[in-house]
């Protein structure tokens, strides 16, 4: 494999947010926390495992936002982090609406200018 095929397509920033997710199909949520987020996908850090290529239902709010996002994701990338005794999950999105995309991207623009400044 060459490095291309490991680049994302969106930035990631760091942020640390609040996130309920569930797994497909199951009823029960569980709250979590985005350690970074981009237009594509975010990772998700929990005490909870999640199976490799699991489809998971996520709902979060960017900051100063008027209402919460939802989105559907798959696991890509999944490790535990031993001093943090967490689970840290890649998450690429496979179905979210083109705003809340749009929010996402800006949100990540506005923090990328921030940290040049």
């Amino acid at each position: 494999m060459t490095g291309d095929m490991h680049r994302r397509q969106y930035v990631r920033v760091e942020v640390s947010l609040p996130v309920e997710f569930s797994l497909e199909g199951e009823a029960a949520p569980h709250d979590g926390a985005v350690f970074d987020l981009g237009a594509g996908g975010m990772r998700l850090v929990a005490s909870y495992d999640l199976p490799p290529r699991s489809n998971v239902n996520l709902k979060f709010r960017l900051p100063a936002a008027d209402r919460g996002i939802l989105a559907r994701g798959r696991v890509v990338l999944s490790f535990f982090q031993r001093n943090e005794q967490k689970f840290h999950h890649g998450i690429a999105f496979t179905s979210l609406d083109p705003r809340d995309r749009t929010l996402i991207a800006e949100f990540v623009d506005h923090q990328e200018a921030r940290r040049a400044n």
